[in-house]
């Protein structure tokens, strides 16, 4: 084949591939090649015999490519040559395909762009001809262009000729020679690296900013390669971003075509154009990489529904990846059956009790409290990650478990579960510890080890092993099933800073005689968007319909039409008009009914990973359409926030130092045997886990959808749903402001109601109140009691409406800030070694870094402290301006240390903010504000400074500080039988009595301390 013909079943363009390419034989291909100072010579100057007969191959031909010289504008020296019969190399005699000029630093394709492609990428782009450009020398002239017009992207691909089919689809593009060729790492004689990466001169003369980079890689499914790729992805975009240049990546299935070449041969242009579209930013991108599965696969199926598959007997972990609604559980339901037979006991783990329920139901397995009861244990039984551990109601010990069958389905979500959530956090060191002894010991003995999710990774499977600690391979399946045009979903995305366009539509869907299924990310009344409100809305448009709320509170409510639904789910969803449900429809619930629900609709405030939104629209296996809103971010992060790794680990594990060097101090805590280096495999799968998740955060939309697509989903714009217009006609819809306000006025209502109906509820004592917190099943009137007691123990007052809905919005966090920055200020050490104390009691010895670092307030108050808070709030009459010499210093020095106060205090602060900016932000962290007071004239009227004082809400906090005073005082007294300073313990009683009384300013109480 010529290279012209080669060229074109790339998908070039003739007259670019001519322009580039030249057929080399006889010595013109080691003219080309070889002409670096470094090559070995002879004393006549000409290249060595030796180094000529590596290269002896070139003399039978093939041919060069190379382009313009990106600095100069001349043509480059620099190309490649593909020769028709291409050495060897190494042991394994690979061949060489494309040889480059050697003992000279690669550069890239930057391609001779003829004049009707320069055209096509113009007019794509609406971006015209420069008039400066010289149109005698066109091939020279498109790459200052391009220079010159930040607007218009930039492809990186991998090769000359996938750079040219790429310019010849109307994109502009480089080659790079290698995944490596984008940044240069600098190195010494032993290959060890001296220096920072940096961009390679090419691409810094591309990257101006705010132009767009898109990465068109290979979709190669080596996992080494995938490996590579990802990391040449991570940090040429990390150095592109350096340059403020936005980074996006293409991906496509790969059985469309390995390179970008072979998709345009396979696809054409058209499909290429949506490849585009689809593209994700570097975030999403990373976010969505380390939800790759690179193992090694043992079975390989293709289905849309698992059918039996045969698992070998000396098989111990099993790992089942396979698309949503594939029967997944089915196939586990097989597995629970052999090994009943087989007389193993069988335990199936989850991370929501619902769930595992009705895994147990399926499975034919009792749940935890049921084998307690009927004294059923030996067969096995299913129970929340959550009482994996001695002292809960199971009373677990992983050491009867061995030879036993353990089932983990969603295992992602489970792992995830333990290693972060709140309900864990107790007794985190000890779920952990048990879980650890439970794999060693079921994995080392003739027990299997089943774990299945649609979404398995490779972080999965490597803490699993890191946990077993035994050299084991874990059997793969995985089922790459994935929908066509007739089985994908129709996805109807709504944008906007709030769904209310989605619920007015869905108010004239449901209007029209829609049945939908409504999947909501909150459930509490406190919510606009909850199925609380939403519940009380609908029922108020449409009293004749019936409508179901599926939450953890109604799930658990026996008086409530929900109560226990999730073991008959199809045969009371069928019963209900609209079904509102909240997380706990999540994931591990199947939904089979057919010809009920007409479609799905989905809010996600960002409160769910972009996965469980996923998993959320799929619970229904029905192919309806899905109308979803999502945020466009997400507020929660974990840690600082990192999406690195090492830095997330990194920040942690300085915190975590500065926290205990704080606690020093104190001599309850023998640090010497403390374990705080528990368990390193679970901090390293939380940090990856955790920058998985901030990464899906920046860009929380995006991550979604793309998740979405990625599955086969067809991803629709509002606009395209074809009621649309009967919609617009809706004049009881038009206006969202009306929904907006009726929902809020609704909300409100409701929201009154409960916090006076807790408020009115009677206050239970401490026997009642503990007797009441393990009933799984409690009413509304029983959870209004709970919280009750809750509140009062916590802010040691009577308990009022306005207290409580002070609560609900974090008050207890930011006043609990401020009490021990100023009026707790000397109870602070105490409080911090107390609490560490018994995170270490609770785990035998041992801590659990994100756990502990959590619990300290030591280092916050520290920090804040340095940079002269307490000082500020302590002058009433204080104004605040830019110019101000000490707000200058405070915020120099936040500024300095921005890194460390985002990991410690939570708070991100731009690289510009100025003086007061940095102020109001730590003044956020404790409810308080800044107040615009008025505007001065300086310089003799030439520049205007607006000036601001604290202002302190009148919350009535000083009442609670005398309350946790008075608590604190009263505990170091007794602590210390008599011998506290008597001085120091009048001074506190003052304390206490300005604190209570009303009419004392918080600004006085602090002057006083």
């Amino acid at each position: 084949m010529s290279y012209l013909q080669e060229w074109r079943a790339s998908c070039v363009d003739e007259e670019l591939t001519k322009l580039n390419v030249v057929s080399l034989t006889g010595l013109s291909p080691a003219e080309h090649l070889l002409y670096a100072e470094g090559i070995p010579r002879r004393n006549d100057g000409r290249v060595s015999d030796s180094f000529l007969k590596r290269y002896s191959h070139l003399e039978a031909g093939g041919w060069w490519c190379s382009g313009i010289d990106l600095l100069t504008g001349r043509d480059a020296l620099w190309g490649c040559f593909k020769p028709d019969l291409p050495r060897l190399n190494g042991e394994k005699q690979k061949k060489i395909k494309y040889e480059h000029p050697p003992k000279i630093a690669t550069e890239v394709f930057a391609l001779k762009v003829p004049l009707h492609l320069w055209q096509k990428i113009s007019d794509r782009y609406r971006v015209p001809f420069s008039t400066a450009v010289d149109f005698s020398l066109p091939d020279l002239g498109f790459w200052q262009w391009l220079h010159d017009h930040p607007q218009v992207p930039v492809s990186i691909t991998e090769g000359a000729k996938k750079a040219g089919a790429l310019i010849s689809a109307g994109y502009a593009a480089i080659g790079l020679p290698g995944i490596y060729g984008g940044y240069r790492t600098p190195k010494n004689e032993f290959g060890q690296k001296v220096g920072k990466s940096a961009l390679i001169t090419a691409l810094q003369y591309l990257a101006i900013p705010e132009r767009e980079f898109y990465f068109v890689f290979d979709e190669d499914i080596k996992p080494k390669t995938i490996q590579a790729v990802h990391t040449a992805i991570k940090n040429t975009g990390y150095l592109l971003q350096q340059q403020s240049c936005k980074v996006k990546v293409l991906n496509w299935p790969s059985r469309l075509g390995k390179g970008v070449d072979d998709l345009l041969a396979n696809n054409g242009e058209d499909y290429l154009e949506t490849v585009y579209s689809n593209s994700v930013s570097l975030a999403t991108w990373k976010a969505n990489s380390w939800q790759k599965l690179t193992y090694e696969v043992q079975q390989t199926v293709n289905s849309p529904f698992l059918s039996e598959v045969t698992i070998p007997d000396e098989a111990r972990l099993i790992a089942l990846k396979s698309p949503k609604g594939t029967g997944k559980t089915k196939l586990l339901e097989a597995v629970v059956a052999n090994a009943l037979r087989q007389q193993k006991k069988v335990l199936v783990i989850g991370h929501r009790i619902q769930l595992v329920k009705a895994l147990c139901l399926r499975f034919g397995l009792p749940y935890i409290t049921e084998a307690k009861a009927q004294g059923i244990t030996e067969i096995g039984y299913g129970l929340c990650l959550d009482s994996l551990h001695p002292e809960s109601q199971a009373t677990f010990n992983p050491d009867s478990w061995s030879d036993s069958v353990v089932i983990i389905d969603e295992i992602e979500q489970v792992l995830w579960h333990g290693l972060n959530s709140t309900t864990c956090k107790e007794n985190r060191v000890a779920i952990l510890q048990c879980f650890k002894n439970l794999l060693q010991n079921v994995l080392s003995s003739q027990g299997k080890v089943y774990v299945a999710d649609a979404d398995l990774s490779d972080l999965a499977l490597d803490y699993l092993l890191a946990l077993a600690n035994i050299e084991l391979a874990p059997h793969i399946i995985h089922n790459q099933w994935r929908k066509s045009d007739d089985t994908a979903w129709q996805v109807y995305k709504y944008g906007g800073r709030s769904p209310k366009k989605l619920v007015r539509d869905l108010e004239t869907y449901i209007r029209g005689g829609g049945r939908p299924l409504v999947c909501l990310s909150a459930q509490k009344l406190s919510s606009k968007w909850s199925t609380q409100t939403l519940e009380a809305y609908f029922k108020q448009k449409f009293p004749q319909l019936k409508l179901l709320r599926i939450d953890s509170q109604s799930l658990a409510d026996a008086e409530h039409p929900a109560y226990n639904c999730i073991s008959n789910l199809d045969s009371v969803l069928s019963q209900y008009d609209v079904v509102l449900a909240s997380p706990c429809l999540e994931t591990g619930i199947s939904i089979e009914l057919k010809n009920h629900f007409t479609s799905v609709w989905a809010i996600a405030q960002g409160v769910q990973s972009s996965n469980s939104v996923c998993q959320t629209l799929a619970r229904l296996r029905t192919n309806v359409p899905r109308y979803l809103w999502c945020a466009s971010y997400s507020f929660q992060k974990i840690g600082n926030g990192s999406t690195s790794i090492s830095g997330l680990i990194a920040s942690s594990n300085r915190l975590t130092q500065l926290n205990i060097r704080l606690l020093q101090q104190s001599d309850l805590i023998g640090w010497d045997t403390v374990d705080t280096g528990f368990q390193a495999e679970s901090l390293l799968c939380w940090a990856k886990m955790a920058v998985r998740y901030n990464a899906s955060t920046v860009n929380y939309r995006e991550s979604v959808l793309s998740a979405l697509a990625a599955e086969g989903n067809q991803i629709l714009d509002r606009k395209q749903i074809e009621t649309l217009a009967t919609i617009r006609k809706d004049k009881a819809c038009k206006d969202t402001s009306c929904l907006v306000e009726a929902i809020s006025e609704i909300r409100q209502s409701n929201y009154v109601a409960e916090c006076q109906a807790i408020a009115d509820s009677p206050l239970l004592t401490q026997t009642q109140y503990n007797g009441l917190k393990k009933q799984v099943v409690k009413t509304i009137a029983e959870r209004h009691c709970l919280r009750k007691y809750e509140l009062q123990q916590r802010y040691l007052l009577p308990i009022t409406p306005e207290l409580i809905r002070l609560d609900d919005d974090n008050w207890y966090q930011k006043i609990r800030l401020h009490y021990f920055l100023t009026v707790g200020r000397a109870f602070l050490s105490d409080r911090d070694a107390k609490v560490a104390q018994k995170l270490i009691a609770q785990g035998n010895g041992s801590l659990f870094y994100p756990d502990f670092n959590c619990s300290q307030l030591g280092s916050t108050v520290g920090i804040m402290e340095l940079l002269g808070i307490p000082v500020l709030l302590s002058d009433e009459q204080r104004l605040l301006r830019n110019t101000d010499s000490d707000l200058h210093k405070l915020a120099a020095l936040a500024l300095e240390n921005r890194g460390q106060i985002k990991t410690a205090v939570g708070i991100g602060l731009a690289a510009n903010s100025t003086p007061v900016m940095v102020v109001r932000r730590f003044l956020e962290k404790i409810a308080a504000k800044l107040e615009y007071v008025k505007i001065e004239s300086t310089d003799k009227g030439k520049k205007r400074i607006r000036v601001y004082r604290i202002a302190m809400p009148e919350d009535n906090r000083d009442l609670v500080f005398a309350q946790w005073l008075k608590q604190d005082c009263d505990l170091t007294k007794h602590e210390l039988a008599g011998n506290i300073d008597s001085l120091f313990w009048q001074q506190q009683q003052n304390l206490i009595a300005s604190l209570e009384k009303p009419d004392d300013s918080y600004v006085q109480l602090s002057l006083k301390l």
